[in-house]
Order: structure tokens, then sequence, then C-alpha cells
């Protein structure tokens, strides 16, 4: 038996009843008792209350024991009425695919949308296909873990290092400060997207580029400014971001360590929600299917902003 107490949350076994029916018989108090299980003395004795049977001594003659038997049963009744059965109605399952459909995590659709059940139902439920989805439906479907890759000793960036970012800027204390990155639709040379994201509001902007070269995002990145105030730009070192100082002061731009896609994160997490919409191998896309993106992102509540939606956190709402 054990001399330190268990960890908090550990119930109690049938053979840790069988051994304090026996005891309890043997005139061993509780706290006793509660030292040779490892438990606090406190434990015993609400076992002991709750455990205990009338049972006849002798004729006539009567009195409380604990009993193991009646114990287990009583902790097994206990524990099913402590599980609420959640019924999936056929409105509700129409609800929870209605914003599956609309790339809504089950997270979102409890927490923004109201959905009366719990995010882990929601996930049982797909897992075992209640809702008629399967693994591939999943928004993130687990992958294996790559091994990471490594720069090379002699590597220079192509400008300032995030070193030298204001810590304004990594507090997230003011709205302005934008990641950049681009999306590959497909691994053919064709169209694919610049994407920005504000540190603070998460706002995005998503434009769709002829093709991953400096002179394209240079292109595109002219006309954002014209129509969003940008603070600074903290990039990665693509050779699709080395010229970005020929259209956006030097100064201001900010270029993370190479392969460490968790500094841009912001960055990172968002092209995972325009990865919802244009899977990987995508072939074609649209302005006018990109600008539906980016207006359904800047309207997708974020937990990081208390589940309100960039849009709403700008505004005030």
């Amino acid at each position: 038996m054990q001399n330190n107490y268990t960890t908090k949350g550990k119930h109690l076994t049938i053979h840790d009843r069988r051994y304090i029916e026996r005891w309890n018989k043997e005139g061993k108090s509780n706290r006793e008792i509660a030292r040779l299980l490892g438990r606090a003395p406190q434990t015993i004795n609400n076992e002991i209350k709750r455990g205990q049977v009338l049972q006849q001594v002798r004729k006539g003659l009567f009195k409380y024991v604990y009993s193991a038997d009646v114990a287990q049963a009583n902790y097994e009744k206990n524990r099913k009425r402590s599980v609420k059965k959640l019924i999936l109605t056929k409105e509700m399952k129409d609800k929870i695919l209605h914003y599956h459909h609309e790339n809504y995590s089950p997270e979102m659709m409890v927490k923004a949308k109201n959905i009366e059940a719990g995010v882990t139902t929601i996930y049982y439920w797909i897992h075992n296909g209640h809702l008629g989805l399967t693994r591939k439906d999943m928004l993130y479907p687990r992958r294996r873990k790559t091994i990471g890759k490594q720069a090379s000793p002699n590597f220079k960036p192509a400008g300032k290092s995030i070193e030298e970012r204001p810590e304004e800027i990594n507090l997230r204390l003011e709205n302005g400060n934008y990641e950049i990155d681009t999306v590959v639709l497909s691994k053919a040379k064709n169209k694919c997207l610049l994407v920005m994201t504000d540190r603070r509001s998460r706002h995005q902007i998503i434009r769709l580029i002829p093709d991953k070269t400096a002179q394209s995002v240079n292109q595109a990145l002219k006309q954002i400014l014209k129509e969003h105030q940008i603070l600074s730009i903290t990039a990665d070192n693509g050779g699709e971001f080395n010229q970005l100082s020929a259209v956006f002061p030097e100064e201001h731009i900010y270029y993370a360590h190479p392969y460490s896609s968790w500094e841009r994160g912001t960055n990172e997490n968002h092209n995972r929600l325009i990865r919802r919409w244009l899977p990987k191998g995508t072939k074609e896309t649209t302005p006018k299917e990109v600008a539906f993106i980016e207006n359904w992102i800047n309207n997708y509540p974020k937990k990081c902003l208390d589940y309100k939606s960039p849009k709403e956190f700008l505004s005030g709402g």
C-alpha cells in the first residue's frame, strides 16, 4: 500500500473498495485506511458514508456497515447519471452540416453559431459516422510529422531581421502591422495568391497574382498600399519578397529566420483557412472567388478575438 496521496481525479476501484471494507471491519480508522491506500482522509470518509447499507447483525439488531459491492454499484449508477445524453436530432444534424459546408470548425459552430452541443461531442459524431462525414471531410486531417529543415550557417536575410522588430509590433498593440506570404495553388507554374494578415485584428488581404515572382508581388502590393494603411511588413526570405523595398519603406520591412514559419504564425494559420476553400492542387480560381474567400475570412469569428470576426473587431463591435 501507498504512503502518499494519489493525484486528484483518480477514482476508487472495486479493489480499493474491497480493501476499505476489510479494514473497516477490522476496526481501522478512516485516517489509517487513507494512509494505506494513499488517499486523502476525506475521500475515505465520503466513500464510507456513500457505501453504507443496513445489515442485520443478529435477530432484532441492525446496524449500518460499509459494503464494497453496494458502493461500487452506487458509483457506477452515479457515473451514468453524470453524463447527459445528447440526442442528435435531424434539425441539429442539418445545422451542423450547414456550417460544416460553410467551412466552420466545430469550435466555431459552438462558440459563435450557438450549436447546442459540446465541441468534443461534434467530433465524436463525426468520427463515428453519425453525420455522414469521413476523415477526408475533416478540415485538418492529422498528418505525419516531417523532419525540420535547417538553414545554412552562411545564410543572410534579405533585409532587417525580425529580431529588430519593435515590441509594439511583437505585442500586437496596434493595427496595420501585416505578415505577408504567398499561397501556391498547384505545382504548375501558374497563378498563386498574395496574402497579407494583420497581426492584431487578423484582417486579411488576398490578391490573385500571375505567378510567384518579386515583380508580381510588388505590382499587387502597390495597389494594396493605395487601398489599405500598412505600417510594417514581416516576410519570409523567399525570392518573391527580396525586392519589397522597391515599393515599401525598407526600415519597416522585417524578415523572419529561414524555416521558422512560426515567426509568422498569424499568416500561417490564416493560410489554413484559405485551404478550406482552395485545397492544394487547385488548378483554377478567379478574382471573384478570391474576393469571396477574403470576405469570408474577415467575417469568420476568431477565438483570439473573443469569438468576434476581424470586421467586428475593427468596427468596435
